[in-house]
């Protein structure tokens, strides 16, 4: 490709100044590079439109995984204090029989 200059002579010429139409005229190079730049700049958008679809399908998996994951520790700490709920539960009757057997005892011997 050849050098692309930073910008473009374009002429606007009016209607029937050796045209029939009215219209913005250069040079052939002129037209050339900035037919190249154009196209560079659509394939360019295509592939920063490719690349973000990417983007966003690589978002909604590591959102997925993330939830997943979640749901996980959720199981895991419902179980663990459904356990120490088990634990605590045991505890306390152990405590109420000493109590219990304890109370019967005092009552026995101040018999």
């Amino acid at each position: 490709m050849t050098s692309l200059p930073c910008g473009a002579e374009w002429i606007a010429v009016p209607q029937g100044y050796l045209t029939p139409e009215a219209g913005y005229f250069g040079t052939e190079q002129d037209g050339r590079d900035t037919l190249a730049a154009l196209q560079t700049y659509r394939l360019t958008a295509e592939k920063l439109q490719a690349a973000y679809q990417d983007l966003g399908k690589e978002y909604i998996r590591n959102a997925k995984s993330v939830q997943e994951q979640i749901k996980g520790l959720e199981m895991q700490i419902n179980a663990e204090r459904r356990a120490w709920k088990a634990e605590v539960a045991r505890a306390r009757t152990r405590s109420v029989i000493w109590v219990v057997l304890a109370g019967a005892a005092g009552y026995a011997i101040g018999r």
